[in-house]
């Protein structure tokens, strides 16, 4: 638990720190930038509203199905790829908590990059843990990367994820659904 604790804490840590502020930098900036507009409205409650979104994920184990609620957090740079932390909640009776590590690769499936919002398909494997059982998953998602209007690189990430675990222990593993918006930092 440290450890992911300190991996999110070096992720905020490191995107405040890549974004130097100087006074020359302030006393240049264009008041129009920061008009109010309907986008803006719209940008930062969607911004706001996927924080704040919890994923509803269907959980498929020894056949039985369970419902969980995730969330993710990732960071990346374009075309290097993309690492995620997704912790889901699962309402079951042992093993409630599930993490999830993983690297991604996010290929734009509308081609050019320097829109604002693009389409992508992601597959990717990690790391999973649910503090008791150990393994390692593929997975797949499509979605959308927007960008938030708050600054370069902040966005919001829709999407359908399929993630299939292999437990360690050798007993039946894991097949997850999950629907939901993530939230990441993205530079392109």
């Amino acid at each position: 638990m440290k450890v992911i604790l300190i991996i999110i804490i070096s992720l905020f840590t490191l995107t405040h720190s890549s974004k130097s502020q100087n006074i020359e930098a302030f006393q240049k900036v264009n008041e129009t930038r920061y008009r109010h507009t309907k986008g803006t409205d719209f940008t930062n409650s969607f911004f706001w509203g996927s924080v704040l979104v919890i994923s509803p994920t269907l959980v498929l184990e020894d056949k039985k199905a369970y419902f969980g609620l995730s969330k993710e957090l990732s960071a990346g740079k374009y075309p290097f790829g993309r690492v995620e932390l997704d912790y889901t909640y699962i309402f079951r009776g042992e093993r409630t908590s599930a993490f999830h590590l993983s690297y991604n690769q996010d290929i734009p499936l509308n081609g050019n990059f320097s829109q604002p919002s693009l389409f992508m398909i992601s597959p990717g494997g990690g790391y999973y843990t649910d503090l008791t059982r150990k393994g390692i998953f593929v997975q797949a998602a499509i979605g959308l990367w927007a960008s938030t209007g708050f600054m370069d690189g902040l966005s919001i990430h829709p999407n359908l994820k399929f993630r299939k675990v292999f437990m360690k222990d050798g007993l039946p593993g894991v097949f997850e659904i999950s629907l939901g918006v993530g939230f990441g930092f993205y530079s392109r």
